[in-house]
């Protein structure tokens, strides 16, 4: 008898995983512009992976013909990205999730002259690459163009924040370069 009572969990388990939601496919400008209505679902996008972290092998900046950006980060089903993905235009299937970037943290940012990270806005963790451009003398200059960017994209908004869209990706595919 005990070990029909294992088996039902087990079971139970197995036909959870099996039945996976199915992506909704859409561009990356339609998922910007309507983030909050595709948080938590799973979709399919195209786009130009524009940039690729090479601190953490876990963040990758993907742009829409349009010039619209998504972050993508890996599932755990990928666990980490490769540079080759770099410049390459790729599908990518994922969990919607958004974040917003107050005012308050670019104020912030602004008065301590971080340097923030090109994909989601966050202190860089590039630690080397931070201290080259302290050592070098750019780093005020650089933190002040992306907080001035956050700005202007707040002010275009009307809003005191921006989103951050990302897709936690459990697919990927390169479909071009």
């Amino acid at each position: 008898m005990k070990k029909c009572i294992l088996l039902v969990p087990v079971l139970f388990i197995a036909m959870f995983a099996c039945k996976q939601e199915k992506a909704k496919k859409l561009s990356i400008d339609k998922l910007v512009n309507g983030a909050e209505q595709f948080e938590g679902k799973r979709i399919e996008t195209e786009g130009m992976a524009v940039h690729f972290c090479g601190a953490g092998k876990k963040k990758l900046k993907l742009k829409s013909e349009d010039g619209s950006v998504v972050k993508v980060i890996p599932s755990s089903l990928l666990l980490h990205f490769s540079a080759k993905l770099n410049h390459k235009k790729l599908k990518i299937v994922g969990r919607v999730e958004t974040r917003r970037v107050e005012r308050s943290f670019v104020d912030k940012a602004d008065r301590e002259k971080t340097l923030l990270c090109h994909i989601d806005h966050t202190p860089c963790i590039d630690k080397e690459w931070v201290k080259r451009k302290q050592e070098t003398g750019v780093s005020d200059s650089l933190s002040a163009v992306d907080v001035k960017k956050l700005r202007d994209k707040m002010q275009k908004s009307g809003n005191d924040y921006i989103t951050v869209v990302t897709i936690i990706a459990d697919e990927i595919e390169v479909i071009e370069g």
